[in-house]
């Protein structure tokens, strides 16, 4: 029974003196209602996307992320997983998604840094359609050896690779990605060309690193942080403008005067194309506010990150910081994954 039919049966039981007051509310109650349901409808649940497998690094701080959106959004914020090409499938996802500030991704800085220099062919324009507007987080790289090495010091491994060329060479990730860039780079900086092991994933490399099946091995700082402590592989450098509180004991690229090797990973949030200026306002500020939670900070601490948050600009600004340090490594190595 519609409320107006209700009240229509039940208003000759009210006293006289409270019937007009009762029948006003009903009319402001009717002609208020139906904007706001349409607002609520209009703020449903927003989707971030990840373009990596559940459990991964990137899925650990998207969720984070994801955890302490609700309320500064005032809606729920779903993760969504879209693995696959190295964020590539993902990217294309958020190109196809409504630009109506519903759908986000964490989008790392190399789908504009690094991408648009090994690939020949991107589905995308990273310029134009990769628009950060927050970082979220930094993250340091390494350089680490095994534990069982001779190896104690950044000097040493420069003479040790020196002296045994054929034994010239370092394992990462993925064949494309910063820490494979960051291997090369080294090499050339100690006058070594260093042969790259590309893995498929950090885990088994680490594997083969704590064994002694590769000579050296770049990655994330949270990714060897614990293997380092418990004495199972040795750092030797992090590429952070600072020391990792994860590595206190490890000194910096720069430390050791080679600034050239001072580089972090960083990931914001991105928007679609077409995204308004007041979408891309709404989500800046959101991020912020999101990352600065104890939450937040204390999950992504134990990875070695540091959460940072930005303007859209600022963002921008250091997505192409990121792509002037990789261009001119990417070009000399003359890599092309296609």
């Amino acid at each position: 029974m519609s409320l107006h039919r209700y009240l229509g049966k039940k208003l000759h039981t009210v006293p006289k003196v409270w019937q007009s007051a009762l029948i006003l509310l009903v009319i402001v109650i009717s002609t208020s209602s139906p904007p706001a349901l349409a607002q609520a409808s209009a703020s449903g649940p927003a989707r971030v996307l990840v373009g990596f497998s559940p459990g991964g690094t990137l899925d650990v701080v998207t969720r984070a992320l994801a955890e302490q959106l609700r309320d500064p959004l005032h809606r729920s914020v779903i993760v969504e997983n879209k693995p696959g090409a190295g964020g590539r499938i993902a990217t294309d996802t958020l190109l196809s998604a409504p630009a109506d500030g519903s759908v986000a991704m964490l989008c790392p800085d190399f789908l504009r840094s690094i991408y648009p220099f090994v690939f020949r062919k991107l589905n995308y324009e990273p310029e134009r359609d990769i628009l950060p507007v927050s970082t979220v987080v930094e993250f340091p790289m390494a350089l680490a050896v095994p534990a069982s090495s001779p190896i104690k010091t950044f000097a040493e491994f420069s003479q040790w690779m020196r002296a045994h060329p054929e034994k010239a060479h370092f394992g990462h990730a993925a064949s494309g990605g910063p820490t494979h860039f960051l291997g090369l780079q080294i090499g050339k900086m100690i006058g070594v060309p260093l042969e790259d092991i590309p893995f498929p994933g950090a885990a088994p490399m680490i594997t083969n690193l704590m064994g002694g099946n590769i000579a050296a091995g770049t990655s994330t700082v949270g990714d060897f942080a614990q293997h380092h402590s418990a004495g199972k592989l040795r750092v030797l450098a992090v590429t952070s403008p600072h020391r990792s509180p994860l590595l206190p004991d490890v000194p910096t690229f720069s430390e050791l005067g080679r600034k050239e090797l001072t580089a972090v990973g960083v990931l914001a949030i991105c928007l679609p194309p077409g995204a308004s200026p007041a979408a891309a306002s709404e989500w800046s500020t959101a991020v912020r506010k999101a990352i600065a939670t104890e939450n937040f900070a204390s999950k992504i601490r134990t990875l070695g990150f540091v959460n940072t948050g930005s303007s859209p600009a600022e963002a921008s600004t250091k997505f192409n910081e990121m792509r002037d340090f990789w261009e001119p490594i990417i070009k000399a190595s003359g890599f092309k994954a296609d």
